[in-house]
């Protein structure tokens, strides 16, 4: 995968986490705070620092 600003090789760098923030979760999902996790790769450009997130899925946790 090549940076989209200068044609560099991109340089995996994490895996990120976000937590959904859907206000409509649903009675069930309410009650025992159920929560999405959407999932990305984060890879960085080593020339030019420029970085791309790019989804790789949903996880759904249940927080306790």
């Amino acid at each position: 995968m090549e940076c989209l600003r200068c044609n560099t090789e991109l340089k995996f760098l994490k895996e990120y986490r976000f937590d959904s923030q859907e206000t409509n979760r649903g009675f069930l999902k309410a009650i025992f705070d159920v929560e999405e996790h959407l999932m990305f790769n984060v890879y960085v450009c080593p020339k030019c620092n420029h970085s791309e997130f790019l989804y790789s899925g949903s996880s759904t946790w249940i927080d306790m």
